[in-house]
């Protein structure tokens, strides 16, 4: 069995507060916590019996915010109003949940860039999404 390393640049370095992920970040999708569970549990072929599927899984089951597909796009379709949020930015304030701006600004730095009330707005109705949900 051989092990392949990847070998970085060093010429800039990872700052996910300054959205630097790494070169094989730069144009990766994001997906929600709840996206993965969905898909994990909707495979179309028998589910691998390995202990890396299993483990994810369990995580995707324990973390997963909203438990539909429909309340998932809801929540991902009120960020993409926030023009100025990333995919990665948008990933994160699905899975977290922040309450407050000042919370999400604290988990996800980046998020600076967004005036508080506008953030505010959108993590409310993300909230209430939640709360509904079916």
């Amino acid at each position: 069995m051989s092990t392949r390393l990847r070998h970085r640049t060093h010429g800039e370095e990872e700052d996910a507060s300054a959205l630097k992920l790494g070169a094989e970040f730069n144009n990766a999708g994001c997906l929600l916590i709840s996206e993965v569970k969905y898909l994990l549990e909707n495979r179309d072929k028998d589910a691998p019996d390995t202990a890396v599927y299993n483990k994810t899984l369990e995580y995707v089951k324990t973390f997963a915010k909203f438990n539909t597909t429909d309340s998932a796009s809801a929540v991902r379709e009120t960020l993409r109003r926030e023009p100025a949020l990333t995919q990665f930015e948008t990933a994160q304030i699905a899975n977290l949940c922040p309450g407050t701006a000042e919370e999400a600004k604290s988990v996800v730095p980046s998020l600076v860039k967004i005036d508080d009330d506008k953030l505010q707005t959108l993590l409310d109705e993300i909230q209430t999404m939640r709360k509904f949900q079916s």
